[in-house]
Order: structure tokens, then sequence, then C-alpha cells
């Protein structure tokens, strides 16, 4: 025993140098590369419930607002700058289905074939799915992994007839205000591939998600606002302002590839955190950048849009994009295509130039009236600056001009006069509630029609284009059973009642409307619509319950479901059982009860190109009269439809209205005019005829009439009178009788008239001949040579001419040997006037008339002449030297191209402006130095000279100048010289 005792003793004791920990292994390397790649690392519950994203922690996240506050003066006046809140829909414009929508009423409108683009919850990463395998993940209970729908657009779906967005996003939206209204028009396409694309189809989308999804921080596409409803379900959105800091940080961390290590929140100063419960309404402005959790399942509506009031963050986010390499699939479509069209919208609508190449109809009028400036808020009038650099900015392979646009150059020109014309707009004024691009007029009951009728058309040329590649097709018989179908009155769409707002609705009588079109609201549209009791099949003549087919009346409701299918290619309607192979082959579709794709289209191979039918209950064809009663007629339209003659409008400028007796006989002309317009396809010239003022008989002296009447015809009188009325009280007079219409109408009236900005028309040409003004003013019109030389053919009495902001393809015929001798003449901002075209129009005339001796310039009797703006050299100056030796008023500035050698040649004899020249305007002329003012001082004339904005000629230099002048000069407004005004 001792000796074992001394043995355990004699053995030491091993040491424990630490304390053994139990070691924790995970599953990783069972995960692949891929699979690995995008999981987080941080934890997102903590995120959810952190304190430091409380909204009460921040100032200035976000505003909540009631539907009725927000509209279109509210964005001229505050733009949309921060995320909007709305706990409810009402008086946003907004429309969405009711609560109880499900994701199979979605999946029945859009369709069970159609390719969603899902993306991975936990690896952020995009995979394909169709809506009948979403569905069938929706609807599982044990989900084993989470995946959230956030692309899919329906429009030109079933779907986009139950969703309307606010009214404020149809009114700015640049879809439907900016992009060409028939390109949008011919879409016919419901998916999203680039290649099918007319427009870019990022209007209305639905996102379907399951509790727990999540979507790390982003940017919505191109910048975009973003618009969302909850429908059912919850949202939780952490918000960050787009500063400077912030899109640089987020650049940073897009770059770095450590999304899913990083929170992006972390990383900047402020980041809120908001929950949405179903009913509410978000707007997030453009460039926040956000993230989005899912605490329950959810669907949700929602849409972007690009608007006027954020264009600077609008690019900005697209040069992120840029940089950070975002792929092409998750841009904005035709983004740089949707600037362009926005230069060419402003500048059709105020300056009434257009350069789209296409058909007069398919564009919207100018909105601009006469005599009305429109005033453009810091908003649009900084973003169409920011929209000129950024297209600059741009190499040649990536400016995307469309192809409609005619002359990119010329349009660009345009768009830097429109910005000089509004550079001091009144931000207080441009609040008025009025867009200035105005979103097209409500779709017509005999517009949905007409569209609905192309696009019937083009799905069955597809079909027959299927048919003629396929082999063994069968051949379509004369007796086609009755397939329309009924409603199933169970749908979500069929228990709602009508909605009272759409087209449809407002054609009702309950509703005011006439009840022509006898159409069902589309907000009742039945979602799966039934075979009639009364189909038959084609093969045995039995109904779907194996009886003779009877009418409705008596029949008892079956209790069975009919066994009678229809095919959604050939829609013929069969018995499975009644075929051959007892409908061995067939696909049954589940879009639409008693639907399928028969055996004989699926061996033919014709249901690989079939299109989805949209089937519409009880669908009856609307009368040419309904339509025409129910939509204002189209110019096409008016001039094959005979019509009552409208009263004219007694508030037009002018009114040049036929004789009360001579209105039978031009009924009888207009109805002889639509019978030969309706009996050809071509279109009918309208005759040109020369316009002269009529000589006015002589009228006899008043006699002594007591009753007064004599007075009243009185030319003299009655002159005396008028020119102290307004144009609309003339106008007025016109329509009393024919005197009076010949009375309003002289020469004497107005002898100056103004039709700046208009859209000049015949009836305008006509009523300015007849008036024969001395001064006329056509600034920024779209005046055409033939119809400018029209005028000046017409108007010898003519001596002061403005064609500021016009083209010089329009103002090139004042070199005719018609012009009249003008007194003044304005050329201000005239696109493509340089020195050549001044040449020409300064030179004498090519052409001659028959008593014409003077073989000088028309021209040389100017006395003002104004060339501000234009691309001119010193060259220019030159010529007019040469043709104007009466000279005394002339405008040079913002001519950046003049230099000092120009107005040397003002001074040098033996030109005649050394003693004629009276005021000269140089400001803006960038070239100009201190040695301009040395040959001025020999002008013995001038009294007033304009050198602002002239950076190498100093303020001093002006003094000493206005200080040796013998006209008594002094300097006002820094460097603007006018004779001193002794009181």
């Amino acid at each position: 025993m001792s000796t074992m005792a001394d043995e355990s003793t004699s053995v030491p004791r091993r040491r424990q140098l630490r304390e053994r920990t139990k070691k924790l292994y995970t599953d990783d390397w069972t995960l692949g590369d891929e699979d690995i790649e995008g999981r987080r690392t941080f934890q997102l519950d903590e995120k959810i419930d952190c304190e430091r994203y409380d909204l009460s922690n921040f100032n200035g996240l976000f505003r909540e607002m009631t539907g009725s506050e927000l509209t279109l003066s509210y964005l001229q006046k505050h733009g949309l700058g921060i995320p909007l809140l709305f706990k409810e829909k009402s008086g946003l414009g907004l429309r969405v289905p009711s609560p109880n929508f499900s994701i199979n009423d979605v999946r029945t409108c859009v369709g069970s074939k159609r390719i969603l683009d899902v993306m991975d919850v936990n690896t952020q990463k995009n995979e394909d799915m169709t809506m009948k395998e979403w569905q069938r993940y929706y609807e599982e209970p044990n989900k084993d992994r989470l995946l959230n729908v956030i692309s899919l657009e329906f429009s030109h779906t079933r779907l986009e007839n139950y969703v309307q967005s606010p009214t404020v996003v149809r009114q700015v939206d640049w879809v439907d205000v900016v992009w060409p209204r028939h390109l949008k028009e011919a879409q016919v396409e419901a998916t999203n591939l680039l290649e099918d694309m007319m427009y870019p189809k990022v209007q209305k989308y639905c996102l379907m998600s399951v509790k727990g999804c999540y979507t790390d921080f982003h940017v919505d596409f191109g910048g975009t606002s973003v618009w969302y409803h909850i429908l059912r379900g919850g949202k939780i959105f952490w918000l960050i302002p787009p500063t400077e800091k912030n899109l640089a940080s987020y650049e940073q961390w897009v770059l770095s590839g450590k999304q899913s290590d990083v929170f992006f929140g972390d990383m900047v100063d402020r980041c809120g955190r908001i929950s949405l419960t179903a009913g509410m309404t978000l707007f997030i402005p453009t460039g926040w950048i956000h993230a989005v959790y899912t605490p329950q399942d959810s669907l949700v509506f929602g849409g972007n849009f690009l608007h006027s009031f954020g264009i600077d963050k609008q690019l900005k986010v697209a040069q992120v994009e840029e940089h950070t390499k975002v792929p092409q699939k998750f841009r904005y479509p035709f983004f740089t295509e949707m600037l362009w069209y926005v230069l060419e919208r402003y500048v059709h609508m105020l300056l009434n130039r257009s350069h789209l190449d296409i058909q007069d109809a398919n564009q919207q009028s100018p909105v601009t009236k006469l005599h009305e400036h429109i005033h453009l808020t810091p908003f649009e009038l900084h973003g169409l600056k920011a929209i000129v650099m950024y297209l600059h900015s741009l190499p040649s392979t990536k400016k995307n001009v469309p192809e409609l646009i005619r002359d990119p150059v010329a349009l660009i020109h345009d768009v830097r006069c429109l910005v000089e014309q509004h550079r001091h707009d009144n931000p207080d004024a441009a609040v008025t509630g009025y867009p200035v691009l105005p979103p097209p007029p409500a779709m017509t009951i005999a517009d949905r029609e007409r569209l609905r009728t192309t696009k019937k058309s083009y799905t069955k040329l597809q079909r027959q284009q299927s048919q003629d590649k396929s082999d063994g097709l069968k051949e379509i018989k004369p007796g086609v059973p009755r397939r329309r179908r009924t409603r199933c009155k169970k749908c979500e769409a069929c228990t709602r009642s009508d909605c009272g707002e759409c087209a449809y609705c407002q054609d009702m009588v309950k509703f005011g409307g006439t009840g022509r079109a006898k159409q069902t609201c589309l907000m009742r549209q039945c979602l799966r619509p039934m075979l009639p009791v009364t189909a038959a099949c084609k093969v045995c003549q039995l109904d779907g319950w194996k009886q003779q087919p009877a009418p409705l009346m008596g029949k008892p409701t079956p209790s069975t479901p009919s066994t009678l299918m229809e095919c959604t290619v050939c829609y013929d309607i069969v018995h499975p059982d009644c075929l051959t192979d007892s409908g061995q082959g067939g696909t049954a579709s589940e879009d639409l009860p008693n639907s399928w794709e028969c055996p004989q289209c699926c061996e033919s191979g014709r249901h690989l190109d079939y299109r989805p039918r949209h089937f519409k209950a009880r669908a009856r064809k609307i009368s040419v009269s309904s339509g025409a009663s129910s939509a204002p007629t189209t110019d096409s339209e008016r001039a094959t439809t005979p019509s009552k003659r409208s009263r004219p409008d007694p508030n037009e400028a002018w009114n040049d209205r036929e004789p009360a007796e001579g209105e039978q006989r031009t009924a009888l002309r207009t109805q002889l005019a639509m019978q030969l317009t309706g009996s050809t396809s071509k279109s009918l010239k309208r005759p040109h005829v020369v316009v002269r003022p009529s000589q006015l008989p002589p009228l006899s002296k008043p006699g002594p009439d007591f009753n007064g009447h004599t007075l009243a015809y009185d030319k003299t009188v009655m002159l005396a009178i008028f020119r102290f009325l307004s144009l609309k009280d003339l106008a007025n007079c016109a329509l009393v009788c024919r005197t009076w219409a010949r009375y309003s109408v002289d020469p004497s009236l107005r002898k100056r008239m103004d039709v700046s900005h208009a859209h000049l028309t015949a009836a305008h040409l006509t009523g300015i001949a007849r008036r024969q003004p001395e001064n006329l003013n056509l600034n920024w019109t779209n005046v055409t040579k033939r119809q400018l030389a029209w005028l000046l053919d017409r108007l010898p009495q003519l001596r002061v001419l403005s064609l500021q902001g016009c083209t010089w393809s329009g103002i090139c015929a004042l070199k005719t040997c018609t012009c009249p001798p003008l007194v003044s003449l304005d050329l201000g901002h005239v696109s493509g006037l340089n020195d050549s075209s001044l040449r020409e129009v300064l030179s004498p005339p090519a052409d001659s008339r028959p008593g014409l001796i003077d073989k000088t310039s028309r021209l040389k009797h100017l006395k003002s002449l104004s060339l501000a703006g234009c691309d001119i050299t010193d060259i220019a100056l030159r010529y007019i030297v040469q043709h104007l030796p009466y000279i005394e008023i002339l405008d040079l500035s913002s001519c950046g191209r003049v230099s000092d050698a120009g107005v040397a040649q003002l001074t040098t004899t033996p030109a005649q402006t050394l003693s004629n020249l009276v005021s000269l305007n140089l400001s803006n002329c960038r070239l100009l130095t201190e040695a301009s003012l040395d040959h001025l001082g020999r002008c013995k004339a001038l009294k007033r000279l304009d050198l602002r904005h002239t950076t190498h000629v100093s303020t001093q230099a002006v003094i000493k100048f206005a200080a040796k002048s013998v006209h008594n000069l002094h300097v006002t407004d820094v460097k603007l010289v006018e004779e001193k005004v002794i009181k």
C-alpha cells in the first residue's frame, strides 16, 4: 500500500494554463461563394428597435399632410423636397382596389405565365419566376427562403383599370406631359423588356412581399420620385436626405462591396425610421436614400415619376448611377431621350416652336395666350439649364437624340433663348396652380374604344402571322357558338360599387350622363368571367351539362360547374370528351374558368405565340353618335362630320364673320365640301386668295333724324367712339351689323398690333392685312417665309416690325423687293442669323417688280436696328455701315463675338454713324476693352451707351468717357451712360 502511495505522490500534477471553452462551429463551409455573398452580418432587429433612428430625434425628414393640401400650387411653391405622409387617401385622387384584393386577383389580372423579377432577400440577387409559381410560394405557410417582388409593372394589363395614380402625379409626370402621346398609345406589350417598350413603363407597380423581407438602402432609378400606397400589411422605411455628403458616402458604400457588412444608416448623421400601415400613402422625393422592411405580408401599389420640380437631383442621381456602374436593366428607360423631349416641350409651349417631326394631330397646342407672359418657377428655370449642361457633358455616343427631333442644335439654341427670356421671372407669379406643360386630356369613351380596336387588330395580326407559320391548321367553320362571357358575381370587382369617376361612369344616367355607351365601370370589370349558360359544344351541340341549350327563362341555376372548355387561342368551345383523343394534350388555364389551350393548338405550336385576351363583361360596340357626343371631335373628325355653325366667340382679338344674309349659301358650300372630303382620301387644299383692305363706299352726310339711327352709321362719329374701346368690346361691336364690322377693322383704330407668342394661322394673317398696322409685333411666333412675304406684300404702310425670337428661315423674306420701307427692325435672338444672313437682308433685293426703279437696299431707311443675342461678328458691323446710312439706334447686346475692331468700323469715315448714332447697346459683349471708348468718343450725337456686363471695361473709364462728352452725360447703373434730364 505504501508503495502504491509513493508512486501516486511521485507523479507530478498537470497544470491547466487556460480555461477551456466550448467552440461553436457554423455551417458556412457548406455554402457556395454565391450563397455567402450578400448575407447580412448586422442584426436587422436592432435597427428596427434602435432609438437612434426615431423620427422624433430629427426635424425635416417628413411632413404629414392631407390629400387636399397636395396640389400643383404646393409643388410650384415648395417643390417636392421632403417625404410626404398621408394617413388617408381621400383627396389625393388615388384609386386602388378594396382591401379584399388578393394575390390570386393579381395573378388573374396579369396572367399566370407573366415572368416576375423576384429578389432573394438574403443574397439581394434576382431570379425569374412565373406569377403562378410566385402565388404558390406566397400562399405556402412554411417558406424555406425569403423572396420579394418589387418590380411588377402592370400597365397594359387588366390590373391597370383598378389603379389610378394621384392627381398631382398625373399632372407633372413627364411620361404623361412630355413623352409623345402617339408612342405611348402604340405600346401593346405588357412586359418590361426594353426592346418591346415604346415609352418608359414605370408608372404603375405592384409590390408583393412576405414577412421578413428587407430591401437594402438604394435610390430609385433615374432620380425618380415614388408614391407608395399600402393596400394590405405594413412597411418600415429608413429615410436619408440626399445631401452632397450623403450621396458621396452612398456612392463609396456601393463601390466598397460591403453593403452586407455595414448598415448605411450608421454612416450618416440623419437617418429616420417611419412605419406605414394599411391605408397609408407615402411620397418619397427625388434622390432620397431609403431602405424598406416588411413586418408582415403586404400588398403595395406604387409608381415612379420624373417631374420638373427636382431636375437637379434627378441628374445628380443619374451621374451616381453612372459612377456606380448600375446595369442598364435597373435604370430609368429612355432617360436621355426623355431629357430631349422635355426641352422640346418647353420650347413648344413657351416659344411656340415645334422641333418634332410628327403630324400636327399628335401635338398639343401651346398654352401661351396672347399678351401673356408665363412665369417659370426657379425649379424649372434652373432645371432647364442643368439639362443643357448635362447633355453637353455626355459623349456623342451617349447623347441619344430621338429620331423625332429634327435639329437638336436649333433646339438647344431655342432653350437658351427661353432661359434668357425668363431669367427675371417672379417666383410668386409662377405659383398659379396651372401647369406650364399641360397633361393630356382624359381619355373619353371614343378614345378608349379606338385604342381597344387598335390593340385588337394588332392581336389579330399576330395571330394571323402565327397561323401562317404553323402547319396543319384547322379550318374555321362559319357556325361559331356564342362565347361572350358573363359576370361571375363573386370576384372582388363584381361585388364592389361603381366608382363614379371613370369615363363609363360619367356616361351613366345615374351620374348625369347620356347612357349611350352602356359600358360597365372600369373598376367593376369582372376578373373571372364565366361562359354563358347557353354556350354549346362545337361537336355535340350540347351545353356544359350535356343537355340541349335552352333560354335562360325558367331554367334553374346549375349547381355543378360546366364541363365545356374554351380555347384561348382559337376560341373553340368543346367538351374535352368529344374530341378524338378525349382532350389529351390540352393545357388548362388558371386565369379564366373553363379555359384551356386545345390539343390541336398545342400540337401546331400556335399556343406559343398567342396573347392573352382581356375579356370584358357585356362589351358592346359604341355608335358613332355616342362616341361623338361623349368626346370633343378632332380636326380630322370635324372635317368629315357635318355640324351646326357655332356662334363666334366675342372675346377673340379679331372676328371676320360672314354676313348674316350669306350664311345659307355658306352652309350649302360647307355641305358640298363635306361630301367631297368624305368620298375621297385626298386632302383638299384651301385656295390662296389675295386679301386687301376693302374700299368703303362713301357715306351720306347725317341728316336731321330724331330717332338717332343715322348717327349710328356715321363713320366719323363711330370711329371717334371706337378709339376708346378695348379689343374685346370692339369685337362685340363688330357683331352688331355689317357696317360696324367694317368700321371695327378701320386702319385708324389700331396703328399697332401685337401678336407675339401666337401660333399664326390664316385668320391671323387676314386680320392683320385688313387692319393695315404701322407697328407690327411678331415676337416669338412661328412665322414662316411664306407668311411673312405674304404680309409684307400687303402692308405698304408698315414702318415698325419686331421679329424677336423667330428663325432665319422665316425672316429671310425681308430680302424681297416687296418689303416696305421700315424705320425700325428688331431681329434680336433670331436663330441662325449670322454675318452672311445679315448681308443677304441688307443687300439690294435680287428680284424685281414692275415700277421698281431703286436698286438699293429696301432697309436703307432704318433708324433703329436690334441684333441682340445673334451670332454676328465685326464683319456684320461693316455691312451696317455700308447699307444703313440713317441708323440712329443700334442694339448689339449679348453679341459675344463683337470686338473693338467692329466698334472702330462704326466710327471710321466715311461712316454716317459718326454724326447720326444716338444710342448704342453693347452690354454683355465680353470681348470689348477700354479701347472701344476711344473710338466711340468720335461719335458726335451719342447720348446713350450701355456697357454693362463688359468685364474688360472698368467703371472709372466709363465715368471719364461721360465727363468728356458735350451732351451732359452721366453714369447710372454702374456702366450705363445716359443724358442727364434737367427737371
